[in-house]
């Protein structure tokens, strides 16, 4: 049988290292970790080391790049949901691999997604494994699933292993909504407040305008400036609108480049109203994916790979790579952690007694319950405050409007009396 070089860690922390001879690297995982033992890498002893059921990544896959999803712009999460739920019932059910995939694929009505699964097929045609066919396809079927998958091929467990992803995807997708859902009703009187505005200095000012031109009044400074800006919208909307898409589209440019990205990235996480919430919801997206892969044989160094991949976020992806370095120099997974200073006490603690316990998986599932909770409370507390904040600023301007129209009209009734009474 092939001899692997293990590195693990007991309950204890003591780091373990051992040649030990298994017919695969899923079946020597899950021996190890049946043991208690907390497996961080294994490596091929005839060359070709691998980190796990997987093939280790190439250079440029390992470097952490923001993906700002799972999946492909088309490809949602609650498409992925129910094709792991659909892909385990039927193999549940006794149909084969083939059948199940033909099926799904007859039945999907997403183009990108039925294009990718009838490659899955022909590649399963051609003799490959589904894991491989899968990972043909990295927007689509990305690192996390291509492991786990070929982790159910390694110990017989696939039905078993795409039920879990299924419930994973589903879980994701309902934090997903649960944001989207509370973010809906500020976008809409984000809206409104931009329509108002605009609607007010391009057709209201402009009438008053024409009114006090005609009675030569004198005009403040405050009425100076709406005129000035409404001018802008009306008169030089062909300069005003080409700048503003320009601007908008530079900054799209430059968030898409690396420096662009982890620039904005560290804004958003140092903002004292959003910064919270992204750590919130980032550590959330860590503990699932990372509890999901450790259940599931994906050895602990390559498991922190692979999320760091996931998170949507440089800042967090730059600090489970940090930490994944740490802990194959020898530090626990909370130390390693805790060195980043960027994760939240709490999660560390847990990690710890997960660590001290040898319940790892299911303490990181605690953690992402906990989580889940707060970036619901955090979303719907944000929200309560943006409400007041976008109401009160639209009345903020229309009153400066109003003062900026009548301040001029208090002025004419003021010439005029001053002219009656000198008659």
């Amino acid at each position: 049988m092939p001899m692997y070089s293990v590195t693990a860690r007991d309950a204890e922390g003591k780091t373990i290292s051992q040649v030990k001879d298994a017919p695969s690297v899923g079946e020597l995982v899950a021996e190890l970790r049946k043991a208690g033992l907390t497996v961080i890498g294994v490596k091929s002893e005839g060359g070709g080391g691998v980190s796990g059921p997987v093939n280790a990544p190439t250079e440029a896959q390992a470097k952490p790049k923001s993906q700002g999803g799972m999946f492909q712009k088309g490809i949602k999460v609650s498409e992925m949901a129910a094709f792991c739920r659909q892909m385990a019932t039927m193999l549940k059910a006794g149909l084969s691999l083939m059948d199940s995939l033909e099926t799904i694929a007859d039945e999907t009505e997403n183009p990108i997604f039925k294009t990718a699964l009838q490659d899955v097929v022909r590649d399963i045609e051609a003799g490959s494994k589904l894991s491989a066919a899968l990972g043909k396809h990295p927007h689509i079927f990305q690192q996390l699933m291509v492991s786990m998958v070929e982790a159910g091929e390694v110990s017989g467990s696939l039905d078993t292993i795409l039920e879990q992803l299924g419930l994973f995807f589903k879980r994701r997708d309902k934090l997903l909504k649960q944001i989207k859902a509370a973010t809906s009703y500020p976008k809409f009187v984000g809206g409104f407040f931009v329509l108002i505005v605009t609607g007010i200095f391009a057709f209201l000012i402009p009438q008053f305008e024409l009114v006090f031109t005609k009675f030569g009044a004198d005009l403040p400074v405050l009425t100076k400036t709406l005129i000035f800006f409404s001018k802008m919208i009306t008169k030089f909307w062909w300069i005003v609108i080409p700048v503003i898409v320009g601007a908008v589209l530079a900054f799209i440019y430059w968030r898409k480049t690396p420096q662009g990205a982890e620039s904005w990235d560290r804004l958003v996480m140092k903002s004292p109203l959003f910064g919270p919430l992204m750590l919130k919801s980032g550590v959330s997206r860590f503990t699932m994916t990372l509890s999901t892969l450790i259940k599931n044989g994906i050895t602990l160094d390559q498991s922190l790979e692979i999320v760091s991949r996931t998170l949507g976020n440089i800042v967090l992806e730059q600090a489970v790579m940090d930490a994944r370095q740490k802990l194959i120099q020898g530090y626990s997974l909370h130390q390693a952690m805790a060195e980043s200073r960027l994760f939240p006490g709490l999660m560390i603690k847990m990690i710890k007694v997960g660590e001290d316990s040898g319940s790892l998986p299911d303490m990181l599932s605690d953690v992402t319950e906990y989580y889940e909770d707060e970036v619901q409370s955090s979303v719907q507390g944000l929200t309560s405050m943006i409400e007041p904040a976008l109401i009160v600023g639209l009345g903020g301007v229309v009153l400066v409007v109003i003062l900026g129209i009548y301040l001029p009209i208090f002025g004419l009734s003021k010439n005029a009396a001053k002219a009656a009474a000198k008659h």
